[in-house]
């Protein structure tokens, strides 16, 4: 039997007495957002609820995604970590019964909820303390060490997954890990590009696959404790430190390692990262060695890596590319990670009225007609709280790239007119970035390499041909819901206009009206009052015809 979707997920958990199994679960309080739908994180091979029972607080996490073994792995993997001499990781227990979902028991993983920093909110309060930054790279060389010494591997060390709580470094994610005793060369994902080997595959599982990633993390630290700036410069909305996937498939046209080679106590770390990034994952070396200078992989000609980088190279995002204006893509990727990249059509600043968002400032930005189907980002009063530039009027025709989890649509209506969108929520700084049409070009040429449906592959690959020159049941809308099969994307023309955006400058239209909820009235704008002018016109009419027969 499949695996729940995600707004099936959404649908359950906000019953946790008839969901759960576990007694704690069961009786506990479901974080929620300001509408009162449930909140979630996560990505990848599942999504991650809280859920407060008294004094403790867990994440709870469902998996949408199949991972074959994935019982067996925990349990090995729960084994293992029993051992360690620090305490690196959260506590957890997986449950093969843990949920209920369509009268069917699916499997969760319930751990302890690490409250502190991911690793980019806690690298962007500290960058400019030189002192913190060594301490925190010194951390992370202690963590390697420790891991190399059991025999484990994370499998995706990257921002997101590492938690600094109280200065001390906590793991989380063990969906892809490896422990001793299971069998190499058979893994299920391949971890977050920007800290991942460019040439690294599923075959790659093993004890040696976080290598690479530590060698990045460390240098990143070291250059980031003697030049602050390159961290904001080059976190990428948050999903870097200062690497981004690019800078791994051309090393000598990245900005980012000229900068490191222009330090002269990281000129030769740039150079043997470069070397790392040309060699099979293989010749990866540890983290000592490459510290030390040794076992680093011969470096080819400059050209000839220069040459085959420019003839491959494109966009490489941390996750799929879509463009704001493709609900039928973005709706198609909902549970997963993905970066939008759109140009804004509007944006709606107001101020929560009922719910738990009540007295509080909310902001939507919309990539379409806020009354058909749309992709809007939302930012709730806590999200907004983290904005170093509160996102406002002066937005709309700006290109922007917005990374994060595709929560399930929620469908309303106004004035008896029904509306759907799907979106992502935005939860702290940077994780809207602002784009040139330039970049915004380079970027959307990324869409529809993994895209979630055929249909949206076929139109995006349209797109990007004419750049160049050349669902599931609708669901109770509350609660998030799938498009129907009846449901499709718009036509080509939504593709055109974006084109024509792109390629210069066009007539532009009356702005479209802002993005509302039932749950929170609209503010009255000009273009509400379209029905006056045909009033008025009969009202004439009507006047002249009485003049004529007088």
């Amino acid at each position: 039997m499949s695996l729940p979707s995600v707004t099936e997920y959404h649908d359950a958990v906000q019953a946790p007495d008839r969901a759960f199994s576990d007694r704690e679960l069961a009786t506990g309080v479901l974080k929620t957002n300001a509408l009162g739908l449930p909140a979630m994180a996560g990505g990848g091979l599942a999504v991650t609820y809280q859920v407060t029972t008294g004094s403790r607080r867990y994440a709870v996490r469902c998996f949408h995604r199949e991972a074959p073994g994935i019982g067996d792995r925990y349990a090995a993997i729960s084994s293992a970590l029993k051992n360690l001499s620090a305490d690196y990781f959260v506590k957890f227990d997986y449950q093969p019964t843990g949920i209920m979902v369509r009268g069917v028991r699916f499997p969760i993983v319930k751990m302890d909820w690490v409250d502190g920093d991911t690793l980019d909110l806690y690298l962007a309060a500290n960058a400019r303390s030189a002192p913190r930054v060594v301490a925190l790279r010194e951390r992370f060389s202690r963590l390697e060490a420790e891991l190399r010494r059991r025999g484990i591997a994370h499998g995706d060390l990257q921002n997101l997954n590492v938690i600094v709580q109280n200065d001390e470094l906590r793991l989380i994610d063990y969906d892809g890990m490896y422990v001793p005793g299971m069998t190499p060369g058979q893994g299920s994902e391949v971890g977050h590009k920007a800290f991942q080997h460019p040439k690294r595959s599923t075959s790659d599982f093993g004890p040696e696959m976080d290598r690479f990633s530590f060698i990045v993390v460390d240098l990143s630290l070291d250059a980031v404790s003697r030049k602050p700036d390159l961290q904001q410069r080059y976190n990428n909305g948050g999903e870097s430190i200062i690497f981004r996937a690019n800078d791994y498939a051309d090393p000598q046209g990245s900005p980012v390692f000229a900068e490191l080679r222009a330090i002269p106590e990281l000129k030769a770390a740039a150079d043997r990262l470069a070397a790392i990034c040309s060699a099979p994952v293989s010749q990866t070396p540890t983290l000592a060695d490459f510290l030390a200078g040794q076992n680093i992989p011969a470096a080819p000609p400059i050209q000839l890596a220069r040459r085959a980088a420019q003839a491959a190279i494109g966009y490489i995002g941390p996750y799929p590319v879509l463009q704001g204006g493709d609900y039928a893509a973005v709706e198609g990727a909902v549970g997963e990670r993905v970066e939008i990249v759109g140009q804004i059509t509007s944006v709606k600043e107001g101020v929560g009225r009922r719910g738990r968002g009540r007295g509080l400032p909310y902001v939507f930005i919309n990539f379409g007609k806020w009354n058909e189907q749309s992709v809007k980002v939302t930012l709730w009063s806590e999200g907004l709280g983290q904005q170093s530039t509160r996102p406002g009027e002066a937005w709309v025709g700006r290109w922007i790239s917005v990374t994060g989890l595709v929560e399930p649509p929620y469908q309303g209506s106004f004035r008896g007119r029904s509306y759907v969108s799907v979106g992502i929520t935005v939860t702290s700084d940077g994780q809207i970035v602002q784009l040139t049409a330039t970049e915004a070009k380079f970027r959307l040429g990324a869409v529809g390499a993994r895209a979630g449906t055929t249909r949206a592959i076929s139109s995006n690959k349209d797109l990007i041909g004419q750049l160049n020159g050349t669902a599931k049941q609708s669901a109770r809308t509350g609660l998030g819901g799938r498009a129907s099969a009846a449901t499709t994307a718009r036509p080509a023309t939504s593709n055109q206009q974006l084109l024509a955006t792109l390629k210069g400058p066009t007539s532009s239209g009356a702005r479209p009206p802002v993005v509302t909820r039932p749950a929170i009235p609209p503010t009255k704008s000009s273009s509400d009052h379209g029905w006056i002018w045909p009033v008025i016109a009969f009202g004439v009419i009507i006047f002249l015809i009485s003049k004529c027969v007088g």
